[in-house]
């Protein structure tokens, strides 16, 4: 069996006889890419000769597959099929991204973890949500197959723009609020996946396999191309909207940089429950380079902005401290005033005791008589 050297190197010496005859010509390379979470791959490159730009078509996972015994022959035509499906549209022109004004509304903003890029950041624009890092590219559409292309925005890039970064990153807010959200339940999101066709009416086993109605709400948000779609995150608009469907501050759990969980408080939460779930789907469902967190994340109404649960524990316990030192103020101060407004209330009412106190002993003089008097009278 083939390592990886020699299994690339078998790709790139045979891959042009399992393509078209338009491929006979092209220029064949690997190239070493860092992906997201400095995720490092191989890509076989086959360019031809009327095109400026050709795809990366990754090798790890066809190596995998000729490790648990897949045919090589199968796997190099596997390949081709892959590269003859990324033909890049011929009306998609690279020439673009040097030109401000044609890229602006094409500019697009994407949501990976800061620490696992830290190399990948280094030379390009960003700004920062927590531990996450809000990166910029220029969206070129699609190729053949259907897949999204894009160019990074790097700070070279950016200053030939003749644009800040704050600039950078308000015109790809302003993009990001033009696209649709896509909020869908847990559930519905099962049986798209599982039953495409629709649940069967006489298969009671499918009915074991979703969730229950009554659980407890899971959603799923992305977008419509469901590629990237985590950065949704960013759009005040849908934020607020959950927000308000959920009934205030409500839970984000990075399942990838492709969607995000979304779920109601509930007062049965545990922060720590919660992180070792996201973390059970890194470990166990996402390719490396898929993955966006290992934190929880909580959305904050009040402050409308997304804020990692660890903090978010530590800022409500702040918000009670003031909330109940304010009521301890207030309290306070209606105690004070009480004994001074008595105070004063007397002393405007000491005269008027005097003078009933006068009245009241003139009064028992009158009505009984001395013993003087009334030995007389015997």
């Amino acid at each position: 069996m083939m390592d990886f050297e020699e299994f690339k190197s078998n790709v790139a010496e045979n891959i042009r006889e399992y393509l078209p005859e338009k491929y006979a010509d092209a220029e064949i390379s690997l190239q070493n890419v860092i992906k997201n979470n400095d995720t490092r791959l191989t890509g076989v490159v086959i360019k031809t000769e009327d095109s400026s730009i050709a795809p990366n078509i990754y090798l790890e996972g066809y190596y995998e597959q000729y490790s648990d015994g897949r045919g090589m022959e199968d796997i190099l035509e596997a390949i081709a099929d892959a590269r003859i499906n990324s033909e890049v549209p011929k009306d998609i022109d690279i020439g673009i991204i040097g030109s401000f004004e044609q890229i602006r509304d094409r500019i697009k903003c994407r949501l990976v973890n800061a620490e696992m890029n830290a190399a990948y950041l280094a030379d390009k624009p960003h700004a920062m949500i927590e531990d996450l890092a809000v990166l910029y590219a220029v969206d070129l559409g699609k190729d053949s197959g259907g897949h999204g292309m894009s160019a990074p925005i790097t700070e070279s890039l950016m200053e030939r723009y003749g644009i800040t970064a704050d600039e950078l990153h308000g015109i790809a807010l302003a993009n990001l609020a033009q696209k649709e959200p896509v909020f869908t339940s847990m559930r519905d999101v099962m049986i798209g996946m599982m039953f495409p066709d629709g649940i069967p009416a006489d298969d009671p086993i499918a009915m074991m396999m979703l969730p229950p109605e009554d659980a407890l709400p899971m959603f799923v948000l992305t977008n419509e191309e469901k590629t990237e779609g985590a950065a949704m995150l960013l759009d005040a608009k849908t934020m607020d909207g959950i927000s308000e469907k959920l009934g205030g501050d409500f839970i984000v759990l990075p399942s990838s940089i492709h969607e995000t969980i979304i779920m109601p408080i509930n007062d049965g939460m545990d922060r720590q429950t919660l992180e070792n779930m996201v973390r059970e789907i890194n470990a166990e469902q996402l390719a490396p380079e898929e993955r966006l967190s290992n934190h929880a994340y909580q959305y904050d109404s009040i402050g409308h902005e997304l804020v990692r649960m660890d903090k978010m524990e530590e800022r409500t316990k702040q918000r009670h401290e003031m909330l109940d030192g304010a009521q301890r103020g207030e309290k306070a101060e209606r105690t004070d005033k009480k004994p001074e407004k008595e105070r004063v209330s007397m002393k405007e009412r000491i005269p008027e005791k005097k003078a009933e106190a006068a009245k009241s002993e003139t009064e028992r003089d009158k009505a009984v008589p001395s013993k003087t008097r009334a030995a007389g009278r015997e």
